[in-house]
């Protein structure tokens, strides 16, 4: 068996400790387990509640249990566990926005998405890729949280790919390139050529694919995935923690840890409005990272004419003002 002082001591190890001395930190390394992304909705006459939560795991097929958690100090706890049945709505992968807007309180939720009621009058979100329909099996304690088990009544499942969180982020599921090498040995010579990626597909596997090259990089500078997402937006000026989980792409938890971590290092400051803004000492690392990522830049585009450079910047820019159009 491995010695703890081996482990300790073991290379690549980028944070260790007492969960009870550093909170945050054990919140980071449970960031690194994927889940799927769901939003879980109960109703009560008028009133309807959602929220966003990757807690849902199964519990047990004979009974069909289901469970997920909620924060005792949440507003919407005592809905979930008053109602006695919940609905779960597992995301798929175009529905990161929908995953914004249930990550924070919010009274116009459902007047602003399409849904249908299920049996208890719980939302089912449209473009769901599953709905699970419950009733509450159980109310256990957990800690800081509430645990509810569900018994399933009602199922259904639908097409499409998840909506993923990890790290602190949203991201999308793509086969193992191990699975792609293992398929094609397997096709007789005579079979089929493999059809061409999508283009969309490619542009999704080539920002994974830079981000992931770009990782050294940011440790060097100081920065997590997080942390130089948040500085790269105050850059552009002060904004609340609700602007930041829409314009960053992070979560609620992965954006508060990012300014917990950014203002102990001094970085960051909140203003009385509640806003939050570079100090000094957070514009210098962030042209640091500005400056490392332009090295980067010009290292992974050497060799490229310009001319395609400008005819990829053009296509880029064409799809950024669709997904955001004007007036």
């Amino acid at each position: 068996m491995t010695e703890t002082a081996d482990i300790r001591n073991a290379s690549g190890v980028l944070e260790q400790g007492d969960p009870a001395v550093d909170p945050r930190a054990f919140r980071r390394a449970l960031g690194q387990f994927a889940t799927g992304v769901t939003v879980i909705a109960t109703s009560a006459g008028d009133q309807v509640v959602g929220l966003t939560a990757n807690s849902f795991s199964a519990v047990s097929l004979d009974p069909p249990l289901v469970l997920w958690s909620i924060r005792k100090k949440s507003g919407r706890a005592p809905a979930f566990i008053n109602n006695g049945h919940f609905t779960i709505n597992v995301l798929a992968e175009d529905q990161m926005e929908l995953a914004g807007m249930f990550g924070r309180p919010h009274e116009e939720q459902f007047a602003e998405i399409d849904w249908t009621a299920g049996r208890h009058g719980d939302p089912l979100l449209t473009g769901a890729i599953a709905h699970f329909e419950c009733v509450n099996e159980a109310v256990l304690d957990g800690g800081d949280h509430h645990i509810l088990v569900g018994r399933v009544e009602r199922f259904a499942r639908y097409d499409g790919a998840p909506l993923l969180f990890s790290q602190g982020q949203y991201g999308v599921s793509s086969s193992h390139p191990e699975l792609a090498l293992t398929a094609a040995s397997a096709v007789a010579p005579c079979a089929e050529p493999a059809e061409e990626p999508l283009f969309m597909s490619l542009l999704q596997a080539t920002d994974h694919h830079m981000s992931a090259l770009f990782q050294a990089h940011r440790q060097q500078v100081g920065v997590t995935l997080p942390t130089s997402r948040v500085l790269n937006r105050l850059f552009r000026g002060p904004c609340t923690r609700e602007v930041l989980e829409q314009e960053a792409f992070l979560g609620e938890n992965a954006v508060e840890n990012a300014l917990s971590d950014l203002a102990d290092e001094g970085q960051v400051v909140e203003a009385a409005d509640g806003t939050w803004a570079l100090t000094d000492k957070g514009r210098e690392v962030r042209a640091a990272l500005r400056r490392s990522a332009e090295a980067f830049t010009t290292a992974q585009l050497r060799g490229i004419p310009e001319a395609d450079l400008a005819a990829a910047e053009r296509v880029l820019r064409t799809l950024l003002d669709r997904g955001h159009p004007q007036g």
